[in-house]
């Protein structure tokens, strides 16, 4: 479970920012959104509003490439590859060094994880704590790492390994590699740590689709399909071979050898949906094949998502979707996160945090307080984070109507347009 993320000097935040999943402790807030783990109680769903380039999507961005560099920096070819995204805007942040930390919590202990990149990708300070979540616990310093020394005797799995470790990997991934138990925890945690963006949606369109290969699996997928009310009544995953291919584009002995020879041997994949064809008398005729291509936007983009969401439910994961509201109805979106937010579809804990300007989503009969995140740019392009809880310190209402007020500037993080206009001459 994810508990705080901070960040520093990347992309547009500037500063030391913070995110928490952590639940405040303010009265008449929904108890359901929230889950329990021994004495710190953590919110199920975030969501992050904020105008166009004001930091949404590299708040996510932040999260997912700490994970990338986590698991990259066991790879020499990776790790090398990484490429520093200061804060630009500012001459004194233009060459300093990332800061990446994190709380999460891995069986009843809550971990402290961080690490500061150079922007020649070196690591300049790494350190790991933990504390058991019990009344009174202290935080333990597990090791604290400057460059190539260093300090912590509690850490036994990393004894010796610093030697081995480059100066450009994390010490905890080397650690993980020789079986270190604590250092495999963790590492196995940030893989249950995922993130869609829309650069990225293809990926995780074609593992939605190669779910389908599993009769468990694609049940759910299609239970989920059809509660959304897009028509669908089935799908199914086809393969077409090189000469069914070849009917169809009789061009197809053009490409290259490697390639036809790969299409003969293996096919391709197709996915079809299927539809209810009805008679004249609106009665039912039969189920009729659609191509995917044939299908909305919003229904791909459904099809895509499945797949994640569904695991994410069932493993007690963590899933970030950057624009979740993207070619989906609002009250669609509304439907994916109750499935968060439930007790009865999310017994295992999992979180989703996802970035949308759909107002209609501001409401507190969805959200609470602080589940509501506020991204906004300051004149010198820096980047604020801040949540609604925090936002007039308390004074927001239980009932405050927040689409109107969001949208009037109240809460601030939206876009300062004095004018469209344009002439063509």
């Amino acid at each position: 479970m994810l508990v705080n993320f901070r960040v520093e000097n990347f992309k547009s935040f500037k500063d030391m920012t913070e995110f928490s999943m952590e639940a405040t402790k303010l009265k008449n807030l929904k108890d359901s959104n929230t889950f329990d783990v021994n004495n710190i109680s953590l919110l199920k769903s975030a969501v992050v509003y904020g105008a166009n380039a004001s930091g949404k999507s590299s708040l996510l961005d932040a999260m997912a490439t700490m994970k990338e560099i986590i698991e990259d920096s066991i790879s020499i070819e990776k790790t090398d590859n990484f490429q520093a995204q200061p804060f630009l805007l500012n001459s004194e942040t233009a060459n300093k060094e990332t800061l990446f930390e994190i709380e999460f919590i891995i069986e009843d202990i809550i971990y402290r994880y961080g690490f500061e990149i150079a922007t020649n990708s070196d690591i300049l300070k790494e350190w790991l704590y933990q504390k058991k979540l019990q009344p009174k616990a202290r935080e333990r310093q597990l090791f604290k790492r400057e460059k190539q020394q260093l300090i912590g005797v509690l850490f036994k799995e990393g004894q010796r390994l610093i030697d081995k470790t480059r100066e450009n990997a994390l010490f905890l991934s080397v650690v993980a590699q020789f079986n270190g138990d604590i250092s495999e925890k963790i590492l196995s945690w940030f893989k249950q740590f995922n993130y869609i963006s829309n650069t990225r949606s293809d990926e995780f369109k074609h593992y939605s689709f190669n779910k389908l290969e599993d009769s468990e699996f694609k049940e759910k997928i299609v239970t989920l399909i059809k509660n959304a009310d897009v028509g669908i009544s089935d799908i199914s995953k086809k393969k077409i071979s090189y000469e069914e291919l070849k009917k169809d584009n009789p061009n197809l002995d053009e490409l290259p050898k490697f390639l036809i020879e790969e299409m003969k041997s293996k096919g391709l994949s197709s996915i079809e949906t299927s539809h209810i064809q009805y008679k004249e008398e609106n009665i039912f005729n039969k189920f009729i094949p659609f191509s995917l291509k044939m299908e909305s936007d919003g229904t791909q983009k459904l099809l895509a998502l499945s797949a994640p969401i569904i695991e994410t439910l069932i493993n007690g994961e963590i899933l970030m979707v950057d624009e979740l509201d993207n070619s989906l109805h609002t009250e669609l979106v509304q439907g994916l996160v109750h499935l968060f937010n439930s007790k009865e579809t999310n017994p295992n804990h999992a979180q989703l945090i996802f970035t949308t300007h759909d107002t209609n989503l501001l409401n507190q009969e969805l959200f609470r307080r602080d589940q509501i995140w506020f991204t906004e740019k300051d004149i010198y392009g820096a980047s604020e984070l801040y949540s609604l809880v925090e936002y007039g310190k308390g004074r927001t209402r239980d009932d405050l109507v927040l689409e109107k007020n969001y949208l009037n500037g109240k809460f601030g993080a939206v876009p300062h347009i004095s004018s469209l206009d344009y002439k063509v001459q």
